[in-house]
């Protein structure tokens, strides 16, 4: 955080200088407090765990730094990306406190959006900036923190219609099902199925058992809540939509792929396209980019593209370190996609 004082704030702080030993860094002054300001871990080996969520992961704590006069001082605290020694690093704004508590999700999200590999230990570095003004500050000696974190599973509270079928064994209780999600919660629903078979018959299901409503085909476009299963022909991976008012459905196939000069091109026929897990019921591919431009498309046109930030006819995704990358787009929740990157 980046406080701007006033012509009396600055004047006094230039009186007091001859108090504090300073050196050149660039045009800034950087300062060099009377008490160097040390910043301390409650731990220095995590492990996190997604268990241990809503828990305390470490606690973290630095002294007040001493510029020799009175100053309001503004502490930030400083995560550096993987291997990046503070070229590029997360910033944490905490006024004048002198202390910090992650809890373990907030540090997992920290961490993963820092480039550090979930499931794989990282020496992840930390440090303490101390600011009077933009040209007055000082740093912390860095703190070096041994962190594994983990891959985080979406939660989705939306009401949902469980989607049972052939495609994986007439299980409404299954962890492994597609659902269609009410983001409105108005009886209007959609969501992304995988069908891999010639033919795929399916039902949906208000709860994920049989026992509550069940929608069934009631002719051509349309549901009924009893009655014959709704059937899909064609392997591939389908939006479908439902309203369980006007009992109607749909179901569109959309094969997602990657375009881009940072993948294979931007010809139509240069898509990418995506693997599915079943799992976790998202689209995920493990490919090797150059530096460059990509985007996510369906079916080899533009008519339904994803770009940065995860936003629908967004801007390109700027690549810009080249390596092997695991991309997932998680398209659950249609109107809420989701993309991770991460280099392995």
């Amino acid at each position: 955080m980046k406080i701007r004082l006033n012509f009396l704030h600055i004047l006094g702080a230039l009186l007091m200088l001859s108090m504090v030993s300073c050196k050149k860094e660039g045009t800034l002054v950087v300062a060099s407090p009377s008490s160097p300001v040390n910043l301390t871990a409650s731990q220095q080996t995590i492990v996190l765990s997604e268990g241990n969520a809503t828990e305390n992961a470490v606690d973290l704590s630095w002294n007040k730094a001493d510029f020799g006069y009175a100053a309001a001082i503004n502490y930030t605290l400083q995560v550096s990306f993987r291997d990046s020694a503070f070229h590029k690093f997360s910033s944490v704004g905490v006024g004048a406190a002198n202390t910090l508590s992650f809890t373990t999700a907030d540090l997992n999200t920290l961490l993963l959006g820092a480039k550090y590999e979930a499931g794989t230990e990282g020496d992840v570095m930390l440090r303490v900036l101390a600011q009077v003004a933009d040209s007055l500050y000082a740093f912390s000696d860095t703190l070096i923190l041994k962190v594994t974190p983990y891959v985080a599973k979406r939660v989705i509270t939306y009401s949902a219609l469980y989607v049972p079928g052939a495609y994986q064994g007439w299980m409404p209780a299954s962890e492994v099902i597609a659902r269609l999600f009410s983001v409105a919660d108005n009886g209007v629903y959609e969501g992304y199925v995988n069908l891999p078979d010639a033919t795929n018959e399916f039902k949906f299901t208000a709860e994920p058992n049989w026992d509550g409503a069940q929608y069934a085909s009631g002719g051509a476009g349309l549901l009924a809540t009893s009655g014959d299963n709704l059937k899909v022909d064609g392997a591939g991976y389908y939006l479908m939509k439902a309203d369980t008012k006007k009992l109607t459905w749909n179901a569109t196939p959309e094969d997602w792929g990657i375009i881009g000069d940072a993948a294979k091109g931007w010809g139509d026929a240069d898509d990418i396209l995506f693997d599915f897990d079943a799992e976790n019921q998202v689209l995920t591919k493990t490919v090797a980019l150059k530096a460059g431009n990509l985007k996510f498309r369906a079916n080899h046109k533009w008519d339904l593209n994803i770009g940065v930030n995860a936003k629908y006819g967004g801007d390109n995704i700027v690549i810009t370190e080249a390596g092997t990358y695991k991309i997932t787009l998680d398209l659950r929740v249609p109107s809420e996609p989701i993309v991770t990157m991460a280099i392995q």
